[in-house]
């Protein structure tokens, strides 16, 4: 009995270190600009408990910002659903799905970026055009599929390791640790940014040698594949190095 409690004593810490860590990260999108006042999300995968923890924030300057615990399978099962907007339900969902489908990711973000919101503009999705997203966010950035209710469908935009999607207004950045997800986040502001930028001169834009995207994506899989591997045995993936 007495080791059962010190084990939830210990859990409740761990939950409040994870929740200062998230906190953490939302002010650094926050200070950089990257959240402005749209609606956002950013959700932490807690490895060894089945649940991620998620921060939210709606429409506007007052808008309330709320911290919450899901468990990844069946997320809105104990939600009072004549409390929340189906729309948040549906957002619940979306992150539970993306952790379930992809066991590598650690941490998702839902957001509404200056530059990153336009790549929506384009007739084809933003190529491939630096190392440092090959790299990181490993495939050109396509439109997320999503069913009715919220959820992700499989396939294999998702499956193939990418780390950046649109999502109707929002633009989704994921990645095998929190810290490497935020950094994603910046990188592709900086390569719409960029592209935005040159293709609207109507200049030809070289994309990255196809050599260089299969090494890089290479290297990518590598690191998705050991963070599966840590997540799986209930530990936080390490290793990896920054950029």
């Amino acid at each position: 009995m007495k080791s059962a409690t010190i084990k939830k004593q210990n859990q409740n810490l761990e939950t409040e270190t994870d929740k200062e860590e998230l906190n953490h990260l939302w002010q650094r999108l926050d200070s950089k600009g990257l959240l402005q006042t749209y609606k956002a999300d950013l959700s932490f995968r807690l490895p060894g408990k089945g649940s991620f923890l998620l921060i939210h924030r709606g429409e506007g300057k007052k808008a309330k910002v709320e911290i919450t615990e899901f468990p990844i399978e069946n997320p809105t099962a104990f939600i009072r659903i004549q409390s929340i907007s189906e729309e948040t339900l549906n957002q619940i969902r979306f992150h539970a799905s993306l952790y379930s489908l992809r066991p590598d990711i650690g941490a998702v973000a839902s957001f509404q970026p200056e530059w990153s919101s336009f790549l929506k503009t384009l007739d084809h999705p933003l190529p491939l055009v630096f190392d440092e997203q090959c790299r990181q966010l490993g495939a050109p950035v396509f439109p997320i599929p999503k069913r009715i209710d919220g959820t992700v469908e499989t396939s294999s935009i998702v499956l193939g390791g990418a780390n950046a999607f649109l999502d109707e207004d929002a633009v989704v950045v994921t990645s095998v640790t929190r810290e490497k997800a935020i950094y994603n986040c910046e990188l592709i502001e900086k390569c719409a940014k960029a592209y935005l930028l040159a293709h609207s001169t109507g200049s030809p834009i070289q994309t990255i040698p196809w050599w260089v995207r299969f090494i890089a994506k290479s290297r990518l899989i590598k690191d998705e594949k050991k963070a599966s591997a840590a997540y799986a045995r209930g530990e936080r993936p390490t290793g990896f190095k920054a950029y």
